[in-house]
């Protein structure tokens, strides 16, 4: 997990408090898939904290696909402390995504780049 704590520009406290994270596709055997997803934990209070992923304007490979409540998951790479956030993601288990196209430093560059127009 990333933790984004510089402050700079006009970044509110509450975006700073933003943490990305990337999880290995181990769920779809069998079918063609890139190395994982990209996801980022929106602390409460946030004005995306409990919005839908189709109601999130933002650019990502293929779209938004997740949103939910941070305690409704159980994975090992959420924090306790973050059980008031709100996590989006992404997948990369599209046509056409593999491991080759989509392999791990990908994925967390993809996420951070979600993470930055989040920020805005």
């Amino acid at each position: 997990m990333f933790n984004h704590n510089k402050m700079s520009g006009n970044i509110s406290k509450i975006n700073i408090n933003m943490k990305t994270f990337v999880k290995k596709n181990t769920w779809l055997p069998g079918i063609k898939h890139g190395w994982g997803n990209g996801y980022v934990i929106i602390p409460k209070g946030h004005p995306l904290h409990g919005k839908h992923y189709d109601d999130i304007d933002v650019e990502v490979h293929g779209g938004l696909t997740f949103s939910e409540p941070v305690k409704e998951l159980d994975w090992p790479e959420i924090s306790k402390k973050d059980k008031s956030g709100w996590v989006i993601g992404f997948d990369t288990a599209h046509a056409d995504d593999d491991c080759y196209s989509w392999p791990e430093q990908r994925v967390k560059s993809e996420t951070e780049y979600l993470l930055k127009q989040l920020m805005k």
